[in-house]
Parts: structure tokens; sequence; C-alpha cells
């Protein structure tokens, strides 16, 4: 019995001793801590990372937008690119540290397509003090209204202007490459001047370019396409001509924009009443074609507009713009009271039955016509590739 009280009291001793438990529960709180330390350490290391991280690929993302907006300034604006809108790159800017570079690529369509892929780059002095980016847009030939721009000529010519025979023009003519007269008696300039930027037969040459008001094709077909608001779209049956063309046979009078995915020619009599004929072919005027131009310069300027050679066989007078971007040929009687003619390569023929008279529309001066302007690349798509 004694035996198994001292056992028992030994038990209690040892149970009721706390000698030691202070250190071992300090240990065991400072392993916790030092726990805790470390895994808050890494997890600040990684944010650190990861923060580097993201603000050296968003300074990469507006290097490459950069080179982007720049490209497109270089191409369109910039006078220092020699090549302006046929620049093809590379086109890059920056330091060692953060730079871009766009590379361009071209497809000749139609339409035109050119294609820009700019890499933003930002490199640091570490493994995650680094970003790179990209982004690709591409780029569609457009027209965009210009400052200035307007129809300041009675006769204009983006190549070669070459004037036989009996000729009357009241206004400035300018060429911008040569400007050739089959005889200075025949042809007669009044109330302007004729100018050149190649060789000139009748006057000053070596002149520097001037711009050539261009034709925003698609704002015009969207017009036409708009019937409610007086516009008419053709798109004719190419089974008789061997490819889409309008013909005109019947009298009549038209309002509003006419727009031809094709060719256009004209038989007989039409009066244009504030309108005008866009043809993206040819507009073919035959001997027995007699067109009425009766636009008002300042509301409706535009009259006949083509992509491909005007023909002139039977007779054209009135008030309006008559513009090509190819040939304008006159083998019949071109009569203009108030307007002008724009071609990219001008042949006016006068004399013998045939006549080529133009007088400038002075309303036209220092008038920005809607739907003209001047070339340049648009954006149509954005995206980041990786």
């Amino acid at each position: 019995m004694i035996k198994k009280n001292m056992v028992n009291n030994k038990i209690k001793f040892l149970l009721l001793n706390q000698k030691g438990m202070a250190l071992l529960t300090t240990l065991i709180f400072v392993f916790i801590l030092v726990t805790f330390a470390v895994a808050l350490l890494t997890m600040t290391s990684n944010d650190s990372k990861l923060s580097t991280l993201q603000r050296e690929s968003t300074r990469a993302f507006y290097l490459a937008e950069t080179g982007i907006e720049k490209s497109l300034w270089y191409l369109n604006s910039s006078e220092e690119n020699p090549d302006g809108l046929y620049f093809m790159g590379p086109f890059d800017g920056g330091t060692t540290a953060e730079f871009y570079n766009v590379v361009f690529s071209y497809d000749s369509g139609p339409p035109e397509i050119k294609t820009l892929v700019s890499t933003g780059k930002v490199v640091g002095g570490g493994e995650y003090n680094k970003g790179t980016r990209k982004i690709e847009v591409k780029l569609k030939k457009g027209i965009s209204p210009s400052y200035g721009l307007d129809y300041s000529h009675a006769v204009f010519t983006n190549s070669d202007m070459t004037l036989n025979g009996g000729i009357s023009i009241h206004g400035n003519i300018h060429s911008n490459e040569d400007l050739n007269v089959s005889s200075p008696t025949v042809f007669n300039l009044e109330d302007g001047i004729a100018t050149a930027c190649g060789t000139n037969d009748y006057g000053a040459g070596d002149q520097p370019p001037l711009l050539f008001p261009e034709i925003d094709w698609e704002y015009f077909q969207g017009l036409a396409e708009r019937e409610e608001d007086g516009g008419h779209y053709y798109d004719e049956d190419p089974s008789t001509y061997g490819e889409t063309t309008k013909v005109f046979n019947v009298p009549q009078t038209l309002t509003g924009i006419h727009y031809i995915d094709g060719n256009v020619i004209i038989k007989t009599g039409i009066i244009l009443k504030n309108a005008a004929i866009f043809a993206n072919g040819t507009i073919t005027v035959l001997g027995n074609g007699d067109i009425t131009l009766g636009n008002d310069l300042e509301a409706h300027p535009l009259a006949l507009v083509a992509k491909g050679n005007i023909t002139i066989g039977g007779s054209v007078h009135g008030e309006g713009i008559i513009q090509t971007e190819a040939e304008f040929t006159n083998n019949g009687n071109v009569n203009i009271q108030e307007g002008a003619i724009y071609a990219e390569l001008g042949v006016f023929n006068g004399g013998g039955g045939v006549a080529f008279n133009v007088y400038y529309g002075t309303a036209l001066a220092g008038t920005t016509v809607p739907g003209t302007g001047i070339p340049i690349w648009k954006k149509i798509s954005w995206r980041e590739v990786y």
C-alpha cells in the first residue's frame, strides 16, 4: 500500500512540475513567427516580381502603340519620308533600354492593304525586369480631307497635258509634269497663267508640284446606295458589252448621285440637275451624246467623275467639274461655262469641228469639296499578337 502511494505521489509530482514548459512554448511561438515571416517575405518578393513584370509589360505595350502611331504619321504626313505612302519600313525608335520596331508587309489587293507589326520592348538588368509586347494593325488606302486643298485651276493634270488646235481657257492651268502646246497661236489663255513642273511650251516650267484633289469612292458609293436620299446605284448586266456597263440611250434628267460599278456610255441627251455620274470604269460620250451640266458649284460641284478614261465624242456643256483618275480626251465639243476639268493625263483637242472651251468657276476657289482630299493609309483593324 505504501509502495503504491509512493508511485502515485511520484506521478503527481511529475505532472505538477512545469519546469521547461515556458522554453518549449517560446520555441514553438518563435518557430511559428519565423514561418509566417518567411511566407510573408516570399509573398512580398513574388508580388514585387509580378509588379515589375506588369509595369515593364505595360511600358512595352505603350512603346508598341507609339511605334504604330509614329509609323502612320511617317507614312501619311512626314516631309522627311521620300517614299510617301509607298514606304515599306522598317521603322524604329527609342533607346537601347526601351524601344519599338515596326515591320511592314503589303498586299496589292484590291483593296490595297498594308500590315504593320510593332514590337515594344523594355530591357532591364534582371530576369524579371523586362517586357515585350506586339501589336498588329492593318491599313487600307483612303481619302482624307485636307485643309486648303481645292479646285483652284480651270484645267489641271497630274501628269502630262497636251493642247492641240483651237482652244480657249479662262483661268489658270497647271500640269504636274509636262505641258505641251502644238502651237501657241491656236491656244488662247485668258485671265490666267500656265504652269508646269516639267517643261512648259507656254509659260513657266520647273514649278513645285501641286496637290491633286482625289475622290473618296467609298463615300460617294455610300451616298448612291441611300436611295431615300436621292441616290442611284447601278450594277448592270455585263452580257451586252462583256463587262458591267450602264448605257444611257433615253433622254432624261438626272438628280442626285449616280454611281456605276463599271463603265458608262452616253448615246443621247442627258441633263444633270445638281447631279453627278461616278463610274469606277470609263465614261464615253458618243457622237450623238449631249450632256448638259446644270450644277450649283457651291452645293454640288462634281458632275462627271471616272476612275478610267473619259472620252468625249459628242458634246458636254454647262456648269460643273469633270474629273478622271486616268486620261481625258476631247474629240467632240466641250464648253464648260463655269467649272473645271481635272485629269491624270489630258489630251485637249480643238479646231476642225472640235471645240474645247473652259471658263473657270470662281465659286470653287478656296472651297473644299466634300468627298475629296488626299490619299492616306487608314486603320481598319487592331489586335495584339503573341
